[in-house]
């Protein structure tokens, strides 16, 4: 087994940073391109035990923009394909779940969370492109 690897993708509060509606002195100086801060995106962390398979904790709304980002997570061989083998998801908020819809395309990932976050998913029709055939879910 390999070294614990862990990637911030993403360590800003829901709509990243600075936020698209917000003229704040912090939010103002990022959208001046000050230097002394960097925009982010939202909050996830991706994990791995040994640097080709990941699992990502939580599946935020900025999830394409920050596979884009990072190498380790890129599609790697053939036609298609993903590293991403898990999502572990901490909670049903919007922030949490929302980038899962940007994993629709039928690549097969485990998606773990607790029943009460899973069933939410559930009621939501949305999360219904996530193919159980293809998706398993467990609960934990």
């Amino acid at each position: 087994m390999g070294r614990l690897t862990a990637r911030v993708l993403g360590s800003a509060a829901g709509g990243g940073f600075p936020q698209w509606n917000c003229c704040c002195p912090t939010c103002r100086l990022a959208w001046a391109g000050d230097a002394r801060v960097r925009p982010r995106t939202q909050a996830s962390l991706a994990v791995s035990a040994d640097g080709e398979n990941w699992l990502l904790i939580n599946a935020s709304p900025d999830l394409p923009q920050q596979l884009r980002q990072t190498n380790a997570l890129r599609p790697r061989n053939g036609i298609r394909g993903s590293p991403i083998k898990a999502v572990l998801l901490t909670g049903a908020e919007i922030d949490q779940v929302a980038g899962l819809l940007s994993l629709r395309e039928r690549e097969p990932f485990l998606l773990c969370a607790t029943a009460v976050t899973l069933a939410t998913l559930a009621e939501n029709a949305m999360f219904g492109v996530l193919a159980p055939d293809v998706v398993t879910r467990k609960a934990l």
